[in-house]
């Protein structure tokens, strides 16, 4: 499903309103009544509850008058306040003033934080408020009176329903300007924006509630729109089939090069997710010095001692049985606990340079390339990094902040510049290719813990050797690895959540995709929630 900036959303009203002649104020009522029906659906008992709507002066405040006409003729009790005079209102938001007018609906104007403060005691008895001050056009700061209305309103301990967006966050950068609403629920219309998909913007938007307002399927499938979030739809197509007679070598085989003195776990963490993703084989090349204790370690996966070097990484005298090791595999790998030594960074590079094997880089493998990343330009097959926002930084020579000011950008330039799938991981992890860049929708805060990366890894390498392509392998290993970590959540604390329990839980995630059937067509429904 695709995601869209405010600017983007603006283009496609208007050329609905435009180039297909729907009126503006037909979009206006089609939005206001699907918010009614969400209403009526979460507040059963709407007709005994008072709702109040704070209507701003533009056309989000429009869409709340339509919701407070409608809601007035079901026999639901209801005040309009409006923040702002009348006269300063939209076309089609006066349209439906006038309309609320002669309806005799209680309007009261907020214009001043004198009036705001005869709405404190005039609100009483309300039980729902309904949020359409501002819309997804915002770009500055929220200051004055609508900045103490959103004050009040998030002092209240009522559910509110915030219509299109939270008013106050930016629907690009999913961050408040100045000061946002914080819904319990947000009804969005078109396409979902950036900013109720994105962190902190997930923490105002609530549940959101995706409507149909009639705008025509060809502007939401736009191809020249290039962000989307990652749902089931879009995931269950991709699983691997395999036939009743496949063995072993059809299901793929995996080589992993990871691990150093003291960061065995990150290699066996690799190793067991690639097997338990369905990989038919996979071999683990170590430091020779680890090599007996990983045989101990690790049952299912094979592995293969290597040279070292003196402080127990990987030596670039490995080269040539690294190389022969990967003749008969089908993807490599690298990076999780391999260390930083000055030789072992070099071994990395000539792998990357020199190998026509799939790769999946993860860990010290992007951090040896931080140090050279002109060698992932050389490369001459389909790579995958898999960066946390520490390594993304490191790598583009930037900090941490930067990277996280805009993730889908940071991403989005990794992957065109260096001509790879990059998977920026985090809260609302990004999926980026050259073309286009998938938000997940999957995931949860246990995820913060050690070794979960090295999990992914491991994942998307083994659906790789499955035979997908780079970017199908990246968007469903993550889906799967924030799905899988969504089920132990159902049963554990968050906070006793470990990477092990992932892999043990992937059965699991994977048999609940394969059960999903695929909604054809799932985005024509009136209604998605996310």
């Amino acid at each position: 499903m695709k995601v869209v900036t405010s600017s983007e959303m603006q283009r496609i009203d208007k050329e609905t309103i435009e180039g297909y002649g729907v009126p503006s104020v037909v979009l206006m009522e089609n939005a206001g009544l699907g918010v009614v029906e969400v209403i009526k659906e979460t507040h059963s008992k709407v007709n005994e509850m008072g709702v109040a709507v704070f209507a701003g002066c533009g056309n989000n405040g429009g869409d709340g008058l339509v919701i407070a006409r409608h809601l007035s003729n079901q026999g639901v009790d209801v005040r309009v306040f409006l923040v702002g005079k009348a006269s300063q209102v939209s076309h089609d938001c006066g349209v439906n003033l006038r309309i609320a007018r002669k309806m005799k609906i209680p309007i009261s104007e907020i214009a001043s934080k004198i009036s705001l403060d005869r709405v404190r005691q005039e609100w009483e008895g309300s039980r729902l408020v309904i949020d359409a001050i501002f819309g997804t056009g915002l770009s500055r700061d929220v200051s004055g009176v609508p900045a103490a209305v959103i004050e009040f309103i998030n002092s209240l301990k009522v559910p509110i329903i915030s219509v299109d967006i939270p008013s106050g966050l930016s629907a690009d950068t999913a961050k408040p300007l100045g000061i946002a609403v914080k819904a319990t629920e947000t009804v969005t219309f078109g396409l979902p924006k950036r900013g109720l998909i994105l962190f902190p913007g997930v923490l105002y938007a609530g549940k959101v509630t995706l409507v149909d307002i009639g705008i025509p399927r060809s502007l939401l499938q736009d191809p020249s729109l290039k962000t989307n979030i990652l749902m089931e739809e879009e995931v269950t197509s991709l699983l691997p089939i395999h036939l009743p007679d496949a063995h072993k070598g059809d299901c793929g085989r995996v080589v992993v090069l990871a691990g150093s003195v003291g960061m065995t776990g990150a290699a066996a963490l690799v190793s067991e997710a690639a097997l338990k993703i369905g990989a038919g084989l996979v071999t683990l090349g170590i430091p020779e010095g680890l090599n007996r204790v990983m045989e101990v370690k690790l049952t299912e996966v094979m592995t293969r001692p290597l040279p070292e070097t003196l402080g127990g990484s990987l030596a670039l005298s490995g080269y040539d049985k690294i190389k022969e090791m990967l003749l008969d595999a089908d993807v490599l790998a690298i990076g999780p606990g391999l260390g930083r030594e000055k030789e072992t960074s070099e071994l990395v590079w000539r792998i990357i340079e020199e190998m026509k094997i799939p790769m999946v880089i993860d860990a010290d493998g992007i951090n040896a390339l931080s140090l050279k990343p002109e060698v992932l330009k050389k490369s001459r097959t389909g790579i995958v990094l898999t960066p946390h926002p520490g390594e993304a930084a490191r790598f583009l020579g930037i900090k941490i902040a930067q990277v996280q000011e805009d993730r889908i950008e940071t991403a989005r330039s990794i992957a065109q510049d260096y001509h790879t799938i990059c998977v920026l991981k985090g809260a609302r992890t990004i999926i980026a290719s050259p073309e286009e860049v998938f938000i997940n929708s999957t995931g949860n805060v246990g995820m913060a813990s050690g070794g979960v990366g090295d999990v992914l890894c491991g994942m998307i390498a083994g659906l790789l050797a499955q035979g997908l392509s780079c970017f199908d392998a990246a968007k469903l290993g993550v889906y799967l690895h924030g799905l899988a970590a969504d089920l132990l959540i159902e049963e554990i604390d968050p906070a006793t959540l470990i990477a092990s329990d992932i892999i043990g839980e992937m059965s699991k995630a994977l048999k609940r995709a394969k059960e999903v059937r695929i909604r054809e067509n799932s985005w024509v429904q009136r209604k998605i929630t996310f």
